[in-house]
């Protein structure tokens, strides 16, 4: 997986993007059978006393884009919740789904 992490007007600190690509590890595991998955990240907020970080994490596999979004004011945790979001979308596309069967397909 290509992950590509951006973070305008707030420096990230070190080891912040290796710790982005640990808590993505999980979605690189699910979509290993794509040749080519990208995923970017855009993390914004400021370093303020009442820091919030909006995460935005958009991925490309095969014909596929999703994009989810989370705040908090833990980046870590922000990142980590777009990321069950994408693999809840990626869940719900595969065949056999629950959402699926409640569809009624």
């Amino acid at each position: 997986m290509y992950i590509r992490v951006s973070s305008p007007g707030s420096p990230l600190q070190d080891g912040d993007v290796d710790r982005i690509e640990r808590d993505l590890e999980k979605l690189d595991r699910r979509l290993r059978r794509y040749e080519q998955v990208t995923a970017e990240v855009r993390i914004n907020g400021d370093d303020g006393p009442a820091t919030r970080r909006h995460v935005t994490l958009e991925i490309e596999y095969g014909r596929n884009h999703l994009v989810a979004t989370a705040d908090g004011a833990d980046m870590g945790q922000a990142v980590r919740e777009a990321r069950d979001e994408i693999l809840r979308q990626i869940n719900d596309r595969s065949k056999g789904s629950h959402s699926e069967y409640s569809k009624g397909r």
